[in-house]
C-alpha cells in the first residue's frame, strides 16, 4: 500500500484555533478553549474507530476510539465546519485512511492471504477477524477463496456488505455472510473479490431513501493507493481494477486536500 502517511502528517487548524494532526499511527487534538478535550492515541492503542452519522448526514460526525484495553472510548467531534456543495469528511476520511493504512499494513493488498487482524464488531457475529485466509464471526465464517460476490446494502443508519458464494442472485437473495463496512472491510473486500472475480464490490444499490446508490460509502472509506504497492507500483491486473474503481470516484485524499 502506498500511504501519503509514510513522508507526512495532515494538520488542520480549525477556526478557533484547535489543532488536529493524523499521523501514520495515531491522531492527536489541541483544543483551544478545553484542555479536557485534548488527546493523543495510537492506533496500536485501539480495536476499532466507530463514526456516528458519517453515512447518514455531510457534518458533525462522531468518532468513537475504541480501545483495546477496555477503557473509556475517546470521542471526538469531526469536520464541524459545514462546507455545502460536497462531500464534508477531509478529517474524517484522513483519519480513517490513516487506521486503514496502519492496519492493513504497507504489504497490502499482497497479504490478504496472511492477515491476522480484526475487521469489525456486529450484534449477530461479535467480533469479526480475517485470519489465515478466513473470515469468521460467531455465527458464520466464510474462506476468502470462496467469495465470489459483494454487494453493499445501506439503509441510512446502518452499511454492510453482502458476502456470496455464487455470483448469480438467488430468489432470496440471502448472503453467506454479512460484515460491517468501514475503513478496513472495504479495501479488504474490494481486493478479495476483485482477485476472485475481477468483479468488485456491488454499490449499485441505494439507502433508499436519498441517494440512488451506495457510491458515498465508497467515497467515505476508500482511497485508490490502497491497490498500489509501497513504492508505487501495481503487480497485478487486479489491483489495476481495483484501484481503477476507486479513482473514479475522484475522492482519494490527495484529490481532496490538494496534496
Amino acid at each position: 500500500m502506498k500511504s501519503i502517511f509514510d513522508k507526512q502528517h495532515m494538520k488542520f487548524t480549525r477556526k478557533n484555533g484547535s489543532i488536529l494532526i493524523v499521523k501514520k499511527d495515531g491522531v492527536s487534538y489541541e483544543d483551544a478553549k478545553n484542555n479536557n478535550k485534548n488527546f493523543d492515541i495510537s492506533f496500536d492503542e485501539i480495536s476499532y474507530i466507530i463514526p456516528i452519522s458519517y453515512c447518514n448526514s455531510n457534518s458533525n460526525y462522531i468518532l468513537r476510539f475504541e480501545k483495546k484495553d477496555k477503557s473509556t472510548p475517546v470521542e471526538f467531534t469531526s469536520d464541524t465546519t459545514i462546507i455545502n456543495g460536497c462531500h464534508n469528511i477531509l478529517e474524517t476520511k484522513s483519519i480513517l485512511i490513516a487506521h486503514a493504512a496502519y492496519k492493513l499494513t504497507k504489504d497490502f493488498p499482497n497479504n490478504i492471504d496472511t492477515l491476522d487482524i480484526d475487521l469489525a464488531r456486529s450484534l449477530k457475529e461479535k467480533a469479526i477477524r480475517i485470519s489465515n485466509g478466513v473470515i469468521s464471526g460467531a455465527k458464520h465464517s466464510i474462506n476468502i477463496d470462496e467469495i465470489r460476490r459483494v454487494q453493499c446494502v445501506s439503509n441510512g443508519t446502518i452499511s454492510n456488505l453482502g458476502i456470496y458464494k455464487s455470483e448469480k442472485k438467488t430468489f432470496w437473495n440471502i448472503p453467506d455472510m454479512r460484515i460491517p463496512c468501514n475503513e478496513v472491510t472495504l479495501p479488504l473486500i474490494e481486493a478479495i473479490v476483485t482477485r476472485n472475480t475481477g468483479n468488485g464490490i456491488d454499490f449499485s444499490r441505494g439507502n433508499g431513501f436519498d441517494q440512488s446508490n451506495s457510491g458515498f460509502i465508497a467515497i467515505r472509506y476508500m482511497d485508490s493507493d490502497f491497490f498500489v504497492n509501497e513504492d508505487g507500483t501495481v503487480d497485478n491486473e487486479w489491483q489495476k481494477l481495483a484501484r481503477g474503481r476507486v479513482m473514479f470516484y475522484n475522492h482519494d485524499l490527495k484529490d481532496i486536500s490538494n496534496i
